[in-house]
């Protein structure tokens, strides 16, 4: 069933496509084996990608990164979450930096071991969680007292700041 509901979308989404780029795109459902709703993002991707940078759904396929990860060790499942975490970062470039950016931001907070800073999905939202996880009451008053000087150091507000650019 639902290799019928893919070919389906297949003949659907690529009927401008050239022939070779349709062969590229099989190869890619043959060794990705992506459920139509996976199929769906990725061709949606697709166009987005070539749309903005004004080349063909083939080029965009043809990539090196995404064509390494095709033949990536691993099973398909794994292989399609790295392969469309990449068409990602192809779409969202901008995305992307943000989220890489916010990354760096709280790693060099330093907030140690029991502080985690967890940013929205694709940063949407605008509200960080903050988890503190605790043994002791000293171990408590050691990870507020870390996240009071990041708070004061101005390091929370520039991720904030971050989180307000997109």
């Amino acid at each position: 069933m639902a290799s019928a509901a893919i070919d389906a979308l297949i003949a659907a989404r690529t009927a401008d496509w050239s022939s070779d780029e349709r062969a590229t795109l099989h190869r890619v459902v043959e060794a990705l084996r992506p459920s139509p709703r996976h199929l769906r993002d990725i061709l949606d991707w697709l166009d987005d990608i070539a749309i903005r940078d004004a080349e063909r759904p083939g080029a965009v396929l043809a990539d090196p990164g995404l064509t390494r990860l095709l033949d990536a060790r691993g099973s398909a499942p794994d292989r399609l979450k790295r392969w469309k975490e990449a068409l990602r970062r192809l779409r969202y470039p901008r995305l992307v930096a943000c989220e890489t950016q916010a990354a760096a931001l709280i790693r060099a907070m330093a907030l140690g071991p029991a502080t985690r800073v967890q940013l929205p999905p694709a940063l949407e939202g605008g509200a960080l969680t903050v988890t503190i996880t605790a043994t002791s009451a000293d171990g408590l008053l050691d990870a507020l007292a870390r996240l009071d000087t990041t708070l004061q150091a101005g390091d929370i507000a520039r991720l904030f700041s971050l989180l307000d650019e997109l």
